[in-house]
């Protein structure tokens, strides 16, 4: 009994408290709404508004906290931003290079690994050094024995005959770069020394190795970086190696001059003709000792252009006339020019007759004569003369009056290269 009545004494002291807590929070809510309406009623400081924003900010922002990771990706660790465990990571998603989003490597895992390396490096560079050194004994008795086996080669070349089909050839001067002119001197020089006796081609066309021409075809398709001129160079020269570029053969010229004048001219227009060659022959020695082969192809490329130009000079002019090599070979003319002379257009080309053959023997000495006291002189190019003109065929007699004059043209070597030759037929009656 005592103990239910201590109960309920304390729960009328409570209930008493409890309304004396209402009483006195009624009594405080009075008082904050009265104080409210006084602060609205008040204007606010610009700091109170700046902590209002921050804090409607803040409650935007509230939401899930992003775990943090212990190892970001390489991208969120570079702009030092929040990253996530996957990968690729949300943040490089969003930015569209999800593909590219990877961890770096510890610098632990990097150490490690580069220790592994050069401890493998040792071991493999040990094992090998006996190797090596027995490897590089044997490639050094290869070599040795290889140096012996071409010197004997060598020494043997006349087993095979080669010497044999030298000692046919004229001499080419050892102090000549370019074997062309070397024998074009050479028959020069046979002509001053004996009168007779026939020169014979010098060349033979060997057949050239297959790798030189794939060589070339591979260059031409894909020649190495530089400018346009070394490129060009670059094609040229393995053009030339493959065979399928070639000086001119000025030999088989002076041969068919000298067969020429042994059966159609007398020993002393034949005498005169040689004079002139023995006049120019020091200037030319001089110029070609120098020249190469590649020099000579370049040169005869520069003619094959020339001719093209003279294709148009030739159809537009009504003078008759050609064009001919230094040794009289005649490689274009004009129709007025066949007409002149009565032979087919065709035959004016690709040497197939020479200027002195469709001259007098007078006129062609005097020609021989006049080209050669101009021939290496850069100051003079023309001369004014006169000519005979005849048909190539024996048996006709008839001859042709002419004033002709003759351009020479020279290369840059100051060699002549081409002569163009001009005619009026003149009337005698």
């Amino acid at each position: 009994m005592n103990h239910s009545s201590e109960t309920n004494g304390e729960g009328s002291n409570s209930s008493v408290s409890s309304d004396n807590n209402t009483n006195g929070s009624g009594t405080t809510k009075d008082t904050n709404s009265e104080t409210t309406k006084s602060q609205d009623n008040t204007p606010k400081t610009q700091q109170q508004l700046d902590d209002e924003a921050a804090a409607e900010a803040k409650k935007k922002r509230a939401g899930p906290k992003r775990r943090k990771v212990t190892h970001a990706c390489v991208y969120c660790r570079r702009s030092h931003m929040t990253c996530d465990d996957g990968r690729p990571c949300q943040r490089c998603i969003k930015r569209n290079i999800g593909h590219m989003c990877h961890d770096e490597p510890k610098p632990s895992q990097v150490a490690s690994a580069t220790a592994q390396q050069s401890t493998s490096a040792a071991s493999s560079t040990t094992g090998s050094a006996a190797t090596n050194t027995g490897q590089q004994q044997q490639q050094l008795v290869h070599g040795l024995q290889q140096q012996q086996q071409l010197q004997n080669n060598l020494g043997n070349i006349q087993l095979y005959g080669f010497n044999n089909q030298l000692a046919a050839l004229p001499v080419t001067p050892l102090t000549f770069a370019s074997e062309h002119m070397g024998n074009e001197f050479t028959v020069i020089s046979d002509f001053l020394e004996s009168l007779g006796g026939d020169q014979q081609s010098v060349f033979q066309d060997t057949a050239m190795p297959v790798n030189t021409t794939e060589k070339f075809f591979i260059t031409a398709a894909d020649p190495s970086d530089g400018t346009n001129e070394d490129r060009l160079t670059q094609v040229i020269n393995a053009k030339f190696e493959a065979g399928f570029l070639k000086p001119y053969n000025y030999v088989n010229g002076y041969s068919r001059l000298q067969k020429y004048m042994d059966s159609n001219m007398s020993n002393i227009s034949r005498q005169r003709i040689l004079n002139v060659m023995g006049t120019f022959r020091p200037a030319f020695r001089t110029v070609a000792q120098s020249l190469t082969d590649i020099d000579l192809v370049l040169v005869e490329e520069a003619f094959e252009r020339l001719l093209l130009d003279y294709d148009r000079v030739f159809s537009s002019m009504g003078i008759p006339a050609c064009l001919w090599r230094r040794t009289g070979e005649i490689y274009k003319g004009n129709k007025e020019f066949a007409n002149l002379v009565n032979v087919p257009l065709e035959m004016l080309r690709e040497g197939r007759l020479c200027i002195y053959e469709l001259m007098a023997e007078e006129s062609a000495v005097n020609y021989w004569e006049k080209y050669g006291n101009i021939a290496f002189d850069a100051g003079q190019k023309a001369v004014l003369t006169s000519c005979l003109l005849k048909n190539p065929d024996p048996d006709n007699q008839n001859v042709i009056s002419c004033c002709f004059s003759f351009t020479i043209r020279r290369d840059k070597y100051n060699i002549p290269t081409v002569i163009v030759g001009n005619f009026l037929p003149v009337s005698l009656g």
